[in-house]
C-alpha cells in the first residue's frame, strides 16, 4: 500500500510515523518549512508513552515527486483544504482513496446523506464546491480524530493522549476499502473504529469544538475555568443545547448527554484547545468549518441559534483583528445566507 500523509504536522506526522514504523506500507509525507527540512535531514521522530522512535519516509513539499498513491490521508486544517485539494492532484489516480481528517463539518457531509439536504454544498466549508470537485466525494472516507498531538520541534511530533481515528463512508456502507484502511491503522497501533453512523461522531466532537474551544479562545483560558465557573459553564451549555437542536434536525443521535461531556472536560482541565494554540501562535484559526457551518445548517433548517451566532461573530472579529481569519466570500449571519 502506498500511503501518503498530506499535511504531516502534529496529527499527520503522528499517523505517518506510526504507519512507517509498522513497516506495512510505503509511507510518504507532504510537509513544509523547517519541519520538512528536519525530517529530510534527520528523519521523523515520534514520541509516545516514553517509547520514542525515528523513521525515514520520503518527505517533500512537491506532491508530483511521489506519484499516484493508494491512500492519501489529508490532515490539513479545514480552511487550507481548498489549496491542498488542488495541490494533491498528482497523488490521485483512478483508485486512490482520500481520508479526510478535518475538524468541524466536513466538505462531504451531505454527499449520500439521504435527508432533505442531500447533496447540499455548504459555502462555509466548501465555497463553490471546489474541494468536492477536486477530490471527489466518491473517493472520500471521513475521519473523526480523537487524538492530541503536537509538533514539539521541527521533525519531532509528540502524542499527548488518545489515538482514535474513527472512519466511515459518507453513505454509511461497510466497504472493502474502509475495512482495509481501518485494519492498516489498527495494525500500526492506532484505534480505527468504523461506527455505523460517522456523522454522529462528527457532531459529538463538534459539541466541544463549538462551545468550550471557542470560549477558550475568546477568554484565552484553559478548559478548567470554562466548565467550573457557573457563568462560563452556562454559556457553554447554551451553545451545546443550540447545536444539539440543529444536529437532531438533520438526523443525528447523541450517545452522550451534555452533563457527561462536562464531566469529561473537567478531567482535562489543564488542556489548551487547538484553536487557542493557533491564536497564540499567530496561525489561521478554524472558525467557519465549526461555528459558521452550524449556523449555515441552522438557517437552512429555519432554526435560531443566538448564542452560536454571538460567539461566531466575536471569534471571527478576533481572528480578523489579528490577521488570522481566512476570509471566505460568504457570511452565514447575513439575512440572505439561507
Amino acid at each position: 500500500m502506498k500511503f501518503c500523509v498530506f499535511g504531516a504536522g502534529a496529527v499527520g506526522g503522528f499517523v505517518g510515523g506510526m504507519m512507517a514504523h509498522s513497516g506495512q506500507a510505503d509511507v510518504s509525507l507532504i510537509a513544509r518549512g523547517d519541519h520538512l527540512a528536519a525530517i529530510k535531514a534527520n528523519g521523523l521522530c515520534v514520541k509516545r508513552n516514553h517509547a520514542d522512535f525515528t523513521v525515514t519516509p520520503d518527505a517533500t513539499d512537491t506532491p508530483a515527486d511521489l506519484g499516484v498513491q493508494d491512500v492519501v490521508f489529508v490532515a490539513v486544517k479545514a480552511h487550507a483544504l481548498a489549496a491542498a485539494a488542488a495541490a494533491m492532484q498528482p497523488l490521485i489516480g483512478r483508485e486512490t482513496v482520500v481520508v479526510a481528517a478535518q475538524n468541524g463539518i466536513p466538505f462531504w457531509y451531505f454527499y449520500g446523506h439521504g435527508g432533505n439536504l442531500d447533496g447540499r454544498t455548504l459555502q462555509t466549508v466548501d465555497p463553490g464546491g471546489i474541494i468536492a470537485t477536486a477530490i471527489g466525494c466518491q473517493r472520500t472516507i471521513g475521519c473523526v480524530i480523537t487524538s492530541s498531538n503536537t509538533v514539539e520541534a521541527p521533525g519531532v511530533v509528540r502524542n499527548i493522549g488518545n489515538q482514535v481515528f474513527a472512519l466511515g463512508e459518507p453513505d454509511g456502507s461497510r466497504s472493502d476499502r474502509l475495512e482495509a484502511i481501518s485494519n492498516a491503522l489498527v495494525e500500526c497501533g492506532l484505534e480505527a473504529p468504523m461506527p455505523d453512523q460517522l456523522r454522529n461522531e462528527v457532531w459529538l466532537k463538534l459539541w466541544g469544538n463549538i462551545s468550550w474551544s471557542t470560549i477558550a479562545a475568546l477568554t484565552t483560558s484553559r478548559l478548567g475555568p470554562l466548565v467550573e465557573q457557573p457563568d462560563l459553564q452556562h454559556l457553554g451549555v447554551s451553545i451545546m443545547e443550540e447545536m444539539q437542536t440543529v444536529a437532531e434536525a438533520v438526523g443525528i443521535t447523541f450517545r452522550e448527554r451534555i452533563d457527561s461531556r462536562i464531566e469529561g472536560t473537567k478531567r482535562v482541565a489543564d488542556h489548551k484547545t487547538s484553536i487557542l494554540q493557533d491564536l497564540q501562535a499567530g496561525r489561521y484559526m478554524e472558525v467557519d468549518g465549526i461555528a459558521g457551518a452550524v449556523i449555515e445548517i441552522a438557517r437552512l433548517m429555519n432554526i435560531e441559534t443566538p448564542m452560536i451566532d454571538l460567539v461566531y461573530a466575536l471569534i471571527r472579529q478576533l481572528a480578523r483583528a489579528s490577521g488570522q481569519y481566512p476570509e471566505i466570500d460568504f457570511d452565514p449571519l447575513a439575512p440572505s445566507a439561507a
